[in-house]
C-alpha cells in the first residue's frame, strides 16, 4: 500500500508514479513502467484491503512520535479519520513490527495527536506508519439486517447490550429460571400455595434443630442403630462410660494377655511398645546413627539409602546411543548416576563448543545433548561411551570414551610388542616421534598412499631433504589465501586470492594482480533478472561462470550501459550488484575485459639472443673486429661487418673558426692526405664558396 498512500487528491498533482515520470509529455517508454507500477499498487492494496494508509488524506505525510501510545500526524486536521474506537495498526520501521489496538482519542492543534489503545506492546521513538480499519464508526457502510447470530462470538452478547425491560416472559425458555437466577428473599410465603412445602420439596438435612421444638424426639423417634459415631459430640464418651475391663493400665500391662477386646492407656503403650518419640527411634529429620540400640522409622531408611546413593551414585547400562531412558535416571533427578552405552551405532562429531546433539536419543524420541565432549571431537561408532546425568531433562556431561572389547583382546595379545616398546631406547625413540613437527610429518605420510613408490625414488626425497631450505622458502614465496598475508614479505611473492580468483604478486606498492582472471580479452556474460534482482553471480543463461578482474568491466541493461560505481557495484571479482533492483525478465549483459602489464626492462637485461633488424637490432652475434664498419651485405638482405673504405665519412663538426670539419670512419687513422683525398669512393660535395683543405686525416672546408 506504500504507492498509493502518496496519490494525491488532485489529477494534476500526480506527476511520478513509485520514482517514475508521468508528468505531460512523459517519455513513451516510461508508459510501460509506469502501467506495471500502477499494477504493483493495485496488488498491494488488494492484498491488505481491509486496513488503507490514510495519512494526511493527499499524497505524502509526516508522522512524529510523542509516546509510547500517542504519535501526531503533522500538518493537518484529520480528527474525522483518526476518530474514537476506531480499530488501527502501527508499523514501527526500525523494529519492523507492528502493533495493533484501538483509537481512544484524537485532537487537533497544528498537527493532529492521536492516541490508542494497544492490544498489546508500545510504540517506540522510531518511524511510524499508521494503518486504519476500512470500516469507521462515522461512515458506516454495514447494510441494516445483514449481521446474523452466526456473526456474533460466544458470550458477545452482554448485559449492557440489552435494553431496560427487553426480556420478556416470551424470551425467558420454559424451566430456565433457576434457583441462582432468583434473588434472596424473592420466594415469600405470599408465594407458596398451601400445601406446596411435601417432603420432596424438602432437602436432605434441610430441618435442622431451630426448626424442632425442644424435648420433642424421644426414644419411640430414635431408629436403631441410628446414634453413631457422627452423631456423638466430641469428648462425649468418658471413661467412665466405658468398663474397667476393657481398658488396660500401666500397672496391669505386664500381666496382661493380648486380644482383641482391650486397649492401653499411653503410660501403658508407652512402657510396654517402643513409640516415635522414645530415643531408641531414629525418625527421617534426625542424625543417622549406626548402633544396635536404635530402631530407624521406614521413611528414615529411605532417607538413607538415598543419601548413600547420591554419595556413591547409579550406574545405568544402555545398548546405543538412542535408547537413553525417558525420565533423568538419577534418583534425584540430579547429578551423579553413570549411563553407560554399549555401543555408538553411528559416528558424532561434536561442534566447536564441544556438544553432541543425538536426535531421537531417548526411547520416547526426545533429543539427547552431550556437553563437555571437547571442540570438534569424535565419538565413532563400535565405541562405547560414559556420560553422567545432570539436572536438566536429557542432557549429560561426557566422562569418557569405551574402546571397543575386540580391539582390547588384540592390544592385549600384542603384549611381547608391547613389552619392547618399553625399553628406554624405544621410549626415547617415541618421545622424538612424540614431537609437534614430527607428528604432523606423519600425518601427512599417513595420506599418502604411493609410499612405495616414494621409497623406489628415495634419490629424489634425498635430494629434496639436501634443498629443504628452497622447499620452504617456496612456502612462503607461495601462498594459497582468502586476504592478502601480511608476514614474511619479499618483492616477487605470490599468493592465489580465493576470493578474487586470481593470482597476485607483490610489488614494492604492495599486492598487485599477476595476470588476469580472465583468459584472453573478453568475456562475456548474460543474465536474465529476476523482479527486484540486485545481485548477479554465479552461472549465466549459458552455463559460464562469473569472474573478472575489479573494474575492468561493463554492464549493460536491457542495452544500456550502466555506469560502474553509480548504477551498479563491480569491485568483488566474482558479483555485480546493482543500485536499483531489476524488472522480471530484464536482461542483464556483462563484458569482462582481460588485463595485463608489459614490462619496462633496461637494455643491460637483454644478455642472450640475437635482437632481429625487424625489431631494430642488427640480427649479428658479435661486434666484428677493430677497423670494421657495420654495413648491408651485397644481397641487400642483411647487416654485415666489413672494412671501410678511406674516404668514408664517420661525423661532421663545426670548429671554433666555423669550419666545417669531415672525419673517417677510422677516426684518422688513414691520415687523410692529398694523395689520398682522390681515393674518396664518392664526392662527398661540392659547393661554390667553400675552400677544402685537409689537416690531421680531416677534410676541412672552409667559408
Amino acid at each position: 500500500m506504500a504507492g498509493i498512500k502518496d496519490y494525491r487528491i488532485v489529477q494534476a498533482n500526480n506527476t511520478t508514479l513509485n520514482g517514475i515520470d508521468v508528468g505531460e509529455g512523459m517519455l513513451p517508454s516510461n508508459l510501460n513502467n509506469a502501467i506495471r507500477g500502477l499494477m504493483v499498487n493495485v496488488r498491494e492494496w488488494y492484498n491488505d484491503a481491509q486496513w488503507v494508509i490514510y495519512g494526511d488524506g493527499d499524497g505524502a505525510f509526516t508522522t512524529t512520535y510523542v509516546s509510547t501510545t500517542s504519535f501526531k500526524i503533522n500538518g493537518a486536521d484529520v480528527t474525522s479519520q483518526y476518530h474514537a474506537n476506531r480499530r488501527i495498526k502501527i508499523h514501527l520501521g526500525t523494529s519492523n513490527v507492528f502493533r495493533h489496538g484501538t483509537i481512544s482519542s484524537s485532537s487537533f492543534s497544528t498537527d493532529t495527536t492521536v492516541n490508542v489503545t494497544l492490544d498489546s506492546g508500545t510504540l517506540a521513538n522510531e518511524t511510524l506508519t499508521p494503518y486504519l480499519a476500512i470500516l469507521t464508526a462515522t461512515d458506516n457502510s454495514i447494510p441494516l439486517g445483514v449481521i446474523g447470530s452466526g456473526n456474533f462470538t460466544d458470550g458477545s452478547v452482554t448485559t449492557n447490550k440489552l435494553a431496560n425491560d427487553s426480556v420478556t416472559n416470551d424470551k425467558i425458555a420454559d424451566n430456565a429460571v433457576q434457583a441462582s437466577q432468583v434473588n434472596a428473599n424473592a420466594i415469600t410465603e405470599a408465594k407458596i400455595n398451601a400445601g406446596a412445602v411435601t417432603n420432596t420439596k424438602l432437602g436432605a438435612d434441610a430441618v435442622n434443630g431451630s426448626k424442632i421444638a425442644d424435648d420433642s424426639i424421644n426414644s419411640e423417634h430414635l431408629v436403631d442403630g441410628s446414634i453413631d459415631t457422627a452423631h456423638l459430640s466430641d469428648n462425649s464418651v468418658t471413661m467412665a462410660k466405658i468398663s474397667d475391663a476393657t481398658i488396660v493400665t500401666n500397672s496391669e500391662q505386664s500381666g496382661h494377655t493380648p486380644d482383641d477386646n482391650t486397649f492401653y492407656t499411653t503410660s501403658a503403650a508407652n512402657t510396654r511398645f517402643l513409640n516415635k518419640d522414645t530415643s531408641e527411634l531414629i525418625n527421617s529429620g534426625q542424625s543417622w546413627s549406626a548402633s544396635d540400640d536404635y530402631i530407624a522409622t521406614t521413611a528414615a531408611i529411605d532417607a538413607r539409602v538415598i543419601d548413600l546413593v547420591d554419595d556413591v551414585g547409579g550406574f545405568v547400562p544402555i545398548a546405543n546411543e538412542t535408547s537413553f531412558p525417558n525420565v533423568n535416571p538419577d534418583v534425584n533427578n540430579g547429578v551423579g548416576t553413570i549411563v553407560s552405552v554399549e555401543a555408538l551405532a553411528s559416528s558424532h562429531t561434536a561442534n566447536g563448543s564441544g556438544v553432541v546433539t543425538i536426535a531421537n536419543g531417548t526411547v520416547g524420541n526426545s533429543t539427547v545433548t552431550l556437553n563437555g565432549c571437547g571442540a570438534n571431537a569424535s565419538l565413532p561408532a563400535g565405541f562405547g561411551i560414559l556420560v553422567e546425568s545432570t539436572t536438566t531433562q536429557h542432557t549429560y556431561n561426557f566422562h569418557r570414551l569405551v574402546p571397543k572389547a575386540t580391539e582390547v583382546s588384540t592390544v592385549a595379545s600384542k603384549s611381547t610388542q608391547i613389552g619392547l616398546l618399553g625399553t628406554s631406547d624405544a621410549i626415547a625413540d617415541m618421545n622424538t616421534l612424540g614431537t609437534t613437527q614430527i607428528v604432523s610429518d606423519m600425518n601427512t605420510l599417513a595420506g599418502i598412499s604411493g609410499l612405495n613408490t616414494l621409497a623406489s625414488n628415495s634419490a629424489n626425497v634425498t635430494t629434496v631433504a639436501n634443498n629443504l631450505s628452497s622447499v620452504n622458502n617456496f612456502a612462503e614465496v607461495y601462498r594459497i589465501s582468502s586476504s592478502a598475508p601480511t608476514s614474511s614479505l619479499n618483492v616477487g611473492d605470490l599468493y592465489f586470492d580465493t576470493t578474487a580468483n586470481e593470482l597476485k604478486v607483490y610489488k614494492s606498492s604492495g599486492w598487485a594482480a599477476a595476470g588476469s582472471t580472465v583468459n584472453g580479452t573478453a568475456a562475456r556474460f548474460k543474465y536474465t533478472a529476476s523482479a527486484n534482482q540486485t545481485t548477479f553471480t554465479g552461472t549465466d543463461d549459458n552455463g559460464s561462470t562469473l569472474a573478472y578482474d575489479a573494474g575492468f568491466i561493463d554492464c549493460y541493461l536491457n542495452g544500456s550501459k550502466l555506469v560502474n560505481g553509480v548504477d551498479v557495484t563491480v569491485t568483488s571479482g566474482s558479483s555485480v550488484v546493482l543500485s536499483v533492483g531489476a524488472t522480471a525478465s530484464d536482461i542483464l549483459d556483462i563484458v569482462a575485459y582481460g588485463t595485463f602489464n608489459v614490462a619496462s626492462i633496461n637494455a643491460s637485461n637483454i644478455t642472450a639472443g640475437v635482437l632481429a633488424t625487424a625489431r631494430g637490432g642488427t640480427g649479428l652475434g658479435s661486434i666484428g673486429s677493430a677497423g670494421q664498419a657495420l654495413k648491408v651485405n651485397a644481397a641487400g638482405n642483411a647487416l654485415e661487418y666489413g672494412a671501410t673504405s678511406s674516404a668514408e665519412v664517420y661525423g661532421f663538426s663545426k670548429n671554433s673558426d666555423s669550419q666545417l670539419i669531415v672525419t673517417t670512419t677510422n677516426q684518422g687513422a688513414d691520415n687523410i692526405s692529398s694523395s689520398t683525398f682522390a681515393t674518396f669512393d664518392d664526392v662527398l660535395f661540392s659547393a661554390s664558396g667553400f675552400t677544402f683543405s685537409i689537416s690531421n686525416g680531416e677534410l676541412i672546408a672552409t667559408i
